[in-house]
């Protein structure tokens, strides 16, 4: 079985624009999640109409003449983005979807969702432990209980599918976020988790431009050595 990558460019980034655009370490997030799930899996962007031009003219200017980018109805928030790309050819029957938000991708995530996906797998999830310290609040601010950790996982990205799954699912839905589809998805499939990687997390730029930096820095001296 093919597995096909789907990198969203919703609407809901037009007022940051600079989070997908700007280049942080060499390179800005779309181009690095772009040439490491590339890397792995053929890879699809759908963006809304309001950045089809600044996404289109950077994957270009990239070389990533292999990389279609089409464009969502309008306005062009996460299922709409997600319905565009379902519709093109290059989509085969099993589908990865990516967050443009979490900068970098490790590829044993990725063969572990492609695998599960092959072995059968409708919808699965990389997750790791969570570690934090999770409190319940009042409404007065005040810590009314501690929760399980032993009980609860932190999802990641890219997540995957059975296109047809997705495809239902995002089907005249509305979803400023991917998580907002998770209720019906699990009216559709039985969620499946794999290992995800402990170093994953998500970014919000310009604010974490630093760490991301020292991150990316971090990891280019390791493998150096």
């Amino acid at each position: 079985m093919d597995v096909t990558a789907i990198l969203p460019v919703p609407a809901g980034l037009a007022d940051r624009a600079d989070a997908v655009l700007t280049p942080v370490a060499g390179d800005s997030q779309l181009v690095r999640v772009v040439r490491a799930l590339g890397e792995l899996v053929p890879v699809l962007v759908a963006t809304a109409p309001v950045l089809t031009e600044a996404v289109t003219e950077l994957v270009a200017a990239h070389g990533f003449s292999r990389v279609p980018v089409v464009v969502a109805a309008a306005p062009g928030d996460i299922a709409q983005c997600v319905a565009a790309a379902l519709a093109h050819d290059l989509v085969t029957d099993a589908v990865l979807v990516h967050d443009v938000g979490w900068p970098l991708v490790d590829p044993g995530v990725v063969d572990r969702l492609t695998s599960a996906l092959r072995a059968g797998a409708r919808w699965v999830v990389p997750a790791r432990p969570v570690t934090d310290s999770i409190k319940v609040v009042g409404d007065d601010g005040a810590v009314v209980a501690t929760l399980d950790r032993a009980e609860l996982e932190v999802m990641q990205y890219p997540r995957g599918f059975a296109a047809d799954v997705l495809r239902r699912t995002v089907d005249g839905a509305a979803a400023a976020r991917f998580d907002d589809l998770d209720g019906e998805l699990s009216a559709r499939a039985t969620l499946e988790l794999v290992a995800g990687d402990p170093h994953a997390f998500g970014v919000e730029l310009p604010r974490d431009a630093d760490y991301l930096a020292a991150v990316i820095a971090s990891r280019q001296s390791d493998s150096a050595r």
